[in-house]
């Protein structure tokens, strides 16, 4: 289980490094990077079989990875791999049991809430904060990515693990309805259990890249397998803030993203959709350079972000159809030139000449990037 390195590939990388690092640095280039990715499923392991089976959730990686390199050869994106012990890791670590639905190619979920609204303050403030080494599923993705990066060979980057996001790890501990109440009534209580997950979530970063073997062989510190440059690893993620608005984003979310980005690097913020509070991601002084969303939960919301990003972050959007790749990013093109810049992410089957696309797409990103106004604000992270 290995992928062969040709000398190419290795110049190949280089160059897509680069372009990748001018991107960020808002520096005007050709085009804007196309992402186009190969899936592929060995043996047709279901979801569930790949996260109870570590070396199975590597081969499919590595395979993707391989069929990246292979069947489309013109991208712009890095393959990487992504060790995933699901996206309630850390509320594991507090003791939070996983359960499986009846779906074999369903994530896990949290089985049962282990905080009261009642008492709240009470029942946070003896909780430990839990070892990454030792407590809930974190140990095994920390074995993972060590195994994985270790099958990647300094040459195929790793993602660390998904770690959903304070907010969302405090709504898996205490449930939706009773974090939203004690925004309200109990926001202390809430911002000291923020607190612990906050560090909690340092920790696993720190643990992650150390399991790697350094963050030159990561993409982020959460579960993109996007490549970010140096000094720009930090990525958080909050899904939930898709259910709430600016001001609970300003005072329960924005500071701790800040913690994150402040020892790693203001790289990214994942939400899928919709996105309420798109102009709040990026008022904090430490705000995300890129934003990495679902087309499908987040196309509605473009037309907000072509005024709140601009000259201030740029998108990573996921296709997700129903509309041919090409057609779907000119449109995108169309709507988002010249203010902020959208980098497609494409997933393909072997079958969907993943190459012949990825060229086409390339020619939209050409022009994309002749009509960008280039530079981002100084008032923003360097």
């Amino acid at each position: 289980m290995s992928l062969s390195i040709t000398p190419w590939m290795r110049d190949e990388l280089m160059r897509r490094k680069d372009l990748i690092r001018r991107l960020w640095a808002g520096q005007p280039i050709a085009r804007i990077p196309v992402d186009v990715r190969v899936s592929a499923t060995p043996k047709g392991y279901s979801v569930r079989e790949q996260f109870q089976d570590g070396e199975k959730q590597l081969e499919v990686a590595l395979a993707a990875a391989r069929a990246s390199w292979e069947l489309a050869p013109s991208s712009d994106g890095i393959p990487a791999m992504r060790p995933d012990v699901g996206c309630s890791c850390l509320a594991s670590a507090f003791g939070a049991e996983y359960f499986w639905g009846d779906s074999p190619n369903q994530t896990p979920g949290i089985k049962d809430k282990i905080l009261n609204l009642d008492g709240l303050a009470d029942q946070v403030s003896p909780l430990p904060c839990p070892d990454p080494h030792r407590d809930g599923w974190l140990p095994e993705g920390l074995r993972r990515i060590h195994r994985f990066a270790e099958a990647g060979e300094g040459f195929i980057p790793v993602s660390l693990l998904d770690a959903a996001g304070g907010v969302n790890v405090a709504a898996d501990l205490m449930g939706m309805t009773e974090l939203m109440l004690a925004f309200y009534d109990q926001p202390q209580a809430v911002h000291a259990l923020l607190g612990k997950i906050q560090d909690l979530y340092a920790a696993t970063i720190r643990a992650g890249i150390q399991a790697a073997g350094g963050e030159q062989n990561i993409t982020t510190t959460d579960f993109p397998d996007m490549w970010y440059p140096e000094g720009r690893k930090g990525h958080v993620s909050d899904d939930i803030s898709a259910g709430f608005g600016p001001d609970i984003y300003a005072e329960f979310s924005a500071p701790y993203h800040a913690r994150i980005f402040q020892e790693f690097g203001a790289g990214g913020l994942h939400n899928c959709g919709p996105n309420p509070c798109h102009a709040a991601y990026v008022a904090h002084p430490l705000s995300p350079r890129s934003l990495d969303l679902s087309d499908r939960y987040s196309h509605a919301d473009l037309p907000k972000f072509k005024t709140s990003l601009r000259r201030k972050a740029f998108i990573y959007l996921s296709w997700t159809g129903p509309k041919p790749p090409v057609d779907w990013y000119r449109e995108v093109m169309e709507l988002m030139a010249p203010d902020v810049i959208v980098v497609p992410v494409v997933g393909l089957a072997p079958a969907d000449h993943p190459d012949e696309v990825c060229r086409t797409l390339q020619q939209v990103a050409a022009e994309y990037a002749q009509r960008m106004d280039w530079g981002w604000d100084s008032t923003q992270p360097a």
